[in-house]
């Protein structure tokens, strides 16, 4: 039995003691298991693979409550298991004072192409630099990122006497952060100002990069630094930073020089992003005493006419159009255009789109501007413009074919399954090792698992992947496998109905259209219950927690914490009820609904008392929020992907963005029996 456990556990001689008290446990048996698990080591492994992944499920919870006995065991316990190498990188790093360099080695070389392996190789690192292994840190695993291994490796080299210039400028990198760093730093970097470093330049240089990076606290740290000369100048560069219009105000007297002129332009640049009217005036007062170069003053004058136009300002279109012409931009453009068409003026929109680049004028959404302009201005060409996009199935295309009356163009295929591919697919390790670590629930390592094979697919075998991943309600992958494939077109793997049922039952309770749930879950989770987003939202639905517990108290409706909305039951419940709750708010305006399920419902009604009365398709594309004008029409799209799904006619965008109580049609016109392809961009 002992020799059993030694196969799994290569333990250093001070660790001797732990591997045979554990040796004495399996053998005693003393640990209570699950059914699968309460049997002699010795014994042959688990016979099913439901059984494997329960003794995994449990090791897996148990070592993250550092059971490093059961670990052992069910390691011991699952011998040809394909995730039971994550069970010995879980031992590994939580014990890596048991295992010789060499060992480790061999175990990450063997694993190299794994999804724990940069992570054990971090935490061996910085291991191996804390306890003084350097011969072992550089022997094996030298290349580190992480600073503090970095300052401990040098000092250790400082002190064998190694030669004093190299570790200078190795040391001087290190120093050059926009960040603080360890406190295992500190010597190394004492040792480094006794050599007479840093020098002005380098010391602004690093001043600089903190305040870029908003690391104020560590700027202000920073300034002993500097030359004597330079340190006026910190301080008003700290305090644009902080209040730009303030710090501007401090600059007046500066010398008309090249570094107190660039420092000028950065406050502008940044004020201009918080109110470009002030911006706009103090650039006037600045330009009076300094002579500001094209390449300083440019981004300023752009950024001002930007946010003039985000402001949606009448006058933005012509300060746009006193720019130099190798100053505007695609973005620039786009703005243009919308100040143009929230003012009414189509010759601007359509000027606005004839100036972009050919690339973005064959962008369905310029396309559309383009028609609804040709139209506004009674041009004949406006019909052969709408009616070649309103072939294509997205949200551009779909209100084309609404506003030249035709049907919404939705040609699916079907995706037959290849048994042989498939086959041979699950017979791929690593394939197969992503589908497994998806079932036990390693979300993270499975999609990283999962994105790293489909980097090596063929398009067909793409299509299988996606079967494959959508029969074990992966979806997000399947939708992602099927983008890279160019299957575009099969909808019924792309836009998946799951829970329809229990979505149907609760939107009827709350007066909420079940298409739009099903376009919001495919916008905010790609069907995925275990979806969590950068900002904490979880679920089905993407809620956070503070929305949460407010529905829960206002519908009594019940829930625990985070955790519940991972649960697609305790999700949709709460997600569905908040939509109520928007619709009521928004009087049922989907398109504020959407932007307010986004952005905030204060920021909705922030743009809607701001851009009252405008036509919907207007409202949503000048919002200011870039994520939000993209957010509401693909919503919108999706959701008139789902009436399909649902085998209902389209009536969302014609009800909710064109402003018709007439339901349409979807049809899948025959080849040649439409316009197709995109139009010149001429």
């Amino acid at each position: 039995m002992t020799s059993r456990l030694s196969s799994f556990l290569s333990v250093a001689p001070r660790a001797l003691a732990f591997a045979a008290a554990l040796a004495a446990v399996l053998a005693a048996q003393a640990l209570a298991l699950p059914p699968a698990l309460a049997q002699p080591v010795a014994a042959a492994g688990p016979a099913t693979p439901a059984e494997q992944r329960e003794i995994f499920r449990e090791a897996w919870a148990r070592a993250g409550r550092g059971d490093h006995e059961f670990l052992a065991r069910a390691i011991a316990r699952l011998p040809d298991y394909p995730l039971t190498p994550y069970l010995e990188f879980e031992l590994r790093r939580q014990r890596l004072a048991d295992y010789d360099p060499a060992s480790m080695s061999r175990f990450l070389a063997r694993h190299r192409d794994w999804s724990f392996h940069d992570r054990l190789v971090r935490a061996w690192q910085r291991h191996l630099a804390r306890s003084g292994q350097f011969d072992a840190l550089r022997r094996y695993v030298p290349e580190s990122e992480d600073a503090e291994v970095r300052c401990l490796e040098l000092r250790d080299r400082l002190r064998a006497g190694e030669d004093s210039e190299s570790l200078e400028d190795r040391a001087g990198a290190l120093w050059l952060s926009p960040v603080s760093r360890p406190a295992a730093c500190d010597p190394l970097f004492a040792w480094w100002r006794r050599q007479g470093h840093p020098d002005t330049e380098i010391a602004w240089q690093r001043f600089g990069l903190a305040v870029e990076a908003g690391e104020l606290a560590l700027a202000g740290y920073l300034r002993r630094y500097l030359a004597p000369l330079d340190r006026p100048l910190a301080e008003g560069w700290l305090k644009m930073a902080r209040r730009p219009a303030s710090g501007l105000a401090d600059a007046r007297g500066w010398p008309d020089q090249p570094r107190p002129r660039q420092l000028v332009a950065w406050g502008l640049h940044r004020l201009a992003g918080q109110d470009w009217a002030s911006a706009s005036t103090w650039l006037g007062r600045f330009q009076a005493r300094m002579q500001f170069e094209d390449d300083e003053i440019a981004p300023v004058r752009r950024r001002i006419a930007l946010f003039q136009a985000v402001d949606l300002d009448p006058g933005a279109v012509a300060t746009i159009d006193a720019l130099p012409d190798d100053w505007i931009d695609d973005q620039l453009l786009q703005w243009r255009l919308r100040v143009a068409l929230v003012h009414g003026d189509w010759a601007a929109v359509l000027d606005s789109v004839q100036r972009m680049s050919a690339e973005a004028q064959l962008e369905g959404r310029w396309r559309y501007w383009r028609g609804r302009a040709l139209a506004a201005l009674g041009r004949p060409e406006a019909g052969l413009v709408l009616g070649t996009l309103a072939a294509e199935a997205d949200y551009y295309g779909f209100l084309a074919a609404l506003r030249t009356d035709q049907p919404l163009t939705l040609c699916s295929r079907e995706l037959p399954a290849d048994g042989d591919l498939q086959r041979r697919l699950l017979r791929d390790a690593e394939f197969a090792r992503a589908l497994e670590l998806y079932r036990v629930g390693l979300n993270h390592d499975a999609r990283w698992t999962w994105n790293r094979v489909s980097d090596r697919l063929r398009a067909a075998e793409l299509e299988q992947a996606a079967l494959l991943a959508s029969a074990e309600g992966w979806h997000d992958r399947a939708i992602t496998a099927l983008a890279r494939a160019g299957a575009s077109t099969a909808y019924p793997w792309r836009f998946p109905i799951v829970e329809r049922e229990r979505i149907e039952r609760t939107a009827a309770r709350h007066g909420v259209d079940p298409a739009l749930v099903l376009g919001l879950m495919r916008a905010e989770s790609a069907m995925q219950a275990d979806a969590r987003s950068s900002a904490d939202a979880r679920g089905l639905l993407q809620l956070v927690d503070g929305t949460a517990r407010g529905v829960a108290a206002r519908f009594g409706l019940p829930y625990r914490g985070p955790s519940d909305l991972y649960d697609p039951a305790r999700n949709l419940a709460l997600g569905i009820a908040h939509l109520g709750e928007l619709q009521q708010r928004f009087a049922g305006e989907f398109t504020r609904v959407a932007a307010a399920y986004n952005a905030g419902p204060g920021a909705a009604e922030r743009w809607q008392q701001e851009r009252r009365g405008l036509p919907a398709d207007i409202w949503i594309e000048t919002l200011p929020y870039f994520e939000t004008r993209d957010y509401v029409p693909r919503v919108l799209a999706f959701a008139t992907v789902y009436e399909w799904q649902l085998q209902r006619s389209p009536s969302l965008l014609a009800r909710h963005v064109i402003g018709r109580g007439d339901a349409g049609a979807f049809a899948c016109p025959q080849p040649n029996a439409a316009p197709s392809g995109p139009i010149s961009a001429q």
